[in-house]
Order: C-alpha cells, then sequence, then structure tokens
C-alpha cells in the first residue's frame, strides 16, 4: 500500500493475497496453540454439552462462511456429552471448514450427530471428489496433507484435522474417515459419553 506496487489491479490482487495468506497463518497459529494446550494434560473440563445445539451453532457459522452451499443436520435427542465445549465446538468448525476447503463451490454438506448407549457419533459427509482411503489415519497426522486435494492453495497446513483427532482423543473418543458408498468423503467422530471411560472398554455385545 505504500507504493511498491502501482495501485490498480496488480495491487488489489497482491493486497488479496497477502490477506489470505495472513488469515492462513492465523488459523495455523490458532491450530498450534490447541494443539500444545492439549499436549500439556491439563485438568480436562467435564460439564454437560449438548451436541445438537453446538452442531446448530457450527452449521449456522458455515452457512455464513459459504452461503452457496447446502447445510443439514439431523440430530438425534439424548446427544449430550461430559467435556468441554470450546474444545467440541472447535471440533465440528474444523471438520465444517475441511468440506467446504476440500470440495468445489455449491457441494452440499450433510451433518448427522447420532446417539449411543456410551458414546455420541458426530458424521460430516460432503458430496465432494473423496479421500484417498489407503491415506485415511494419515489425514489426522500433524503437517500431513495430500498432495491433490489438501494442498496449500485450499488454506490447509495440516492442522486442523490433527485438532480433531486429538480432541477426540481428550473425550475418550476417536476420528476416522473414508468414502461413502455412492461418492464425497465421510467423516466421522466418536466421543464418549463419560471421556472417563474409553469408548474401547465397552463390553461386547451379544451375538
Amino acid at each position: 500500500r505504500m507504493g511498491a506496487i502501482p495501485e490498480g489491479p496488480e495491487a488489489d490482487r497482491a493486497m488479496s493475497r497477502i490477506e489470505k495468506e495472513s488469515a492462513r497463518m492465523g488459523d495455523l497459529v490458532d491450530g498450534l496453540l490447541t494443539l500444545a494446550r492439549l499436549d500439556e494434560v491439563p485438568e480436562p473440563v467435564r460439564a454437560p454439552v449438548d451436541l445438537a445445539v453446538v452442531a446448530a451453532e457450527c452449521r449456522d457459522d458455515a452457512k455464513a462462511i459459504a452461503p452457496d452451499r447446502e447445510f443439514t443436520l439431523d440430530a438425534n435427542e439424548d446427544v449430550t456429552v461430559a467435556g468441554d465445549e470450546d474444545q467440541i465446538r472447535q471440533l465440528l468448525a474444523n471438520l465444517l471448514r475441511n468440506a467446504i476447503d476440500h470440495t468445489p463451490p455449491e457441494t452440499p454438506v450433510e451433518i448427522v450427530v447420532a446417539s449411543g448407549a456410551r458414546s455420541v457419533e458426530i458424521e460430516i459427509r460432503d458430496h465432494g471428489p473423496g479421500i484417498n482411503e489407503e491415506n485415511a489415519d494419515q489425514l489426522f497426522e500433524r503437517f500431513w496433507r495430500e498432495s491433490d486435494s489438501r494442498s496449500r492453495k485450499t488454506g490447509g497446513a495440516g492442522i486442523g484435522l490433527a485438532v480433531v483427532a486429538a480432541v477426540a482423543s481428550v473425550h475418550g473418543g476417536k476420528a476416522s474417515a473414508s468414502n461413502a458408498p455412492d461418492g464425497g468423503a465421510i467423516f466421522r467422530v466418536e466421543l464418549a459419553r463419560d471421556p472417563d471411560s474409553a469408548i474401547s472398554q465397552d463390553p461386547p455385545t451379544d451375538s
């Protein structure tokens, strides 16, 4: 703006690139700070969190970011878990932002919150190109980006899904990704109703 680039379209394009890179850097710093706090293993927050309410608010936020898309929400009754609402809200926001960043414009996104006996499952389904399932586990590793779809041009820094996995773990759960049979990607997060009792400890069902 001080004149290194003459005013006009070229300056506007340069400022746009700078502003987008600044926003990307801000997201990266926020993600790193979240991971650092989770790594510290502080005394966990355990308060009732209604995932239907949080999911509805995150859906509305996503609509504001991508008004050209349709976001639908299907939430069961009794989807309350004990946990940290701020962390769970960031988990949902990251999953929705991931769907926005890695699918074509106007691609619909579906949010499902389903209740179980000892856990609640959150499912974010898009109708984009899907994922390479060979790399499904690596998607949640820090700083990992798939060469074709998870590139810097979409704003990704390889932190968002790592935060999702870390928050899920703190809440006694897990995160996973797969392709839908009829196309698109599905990201699932399972959160324990009581995070101090791991989901893996659920007793086997009778066959």
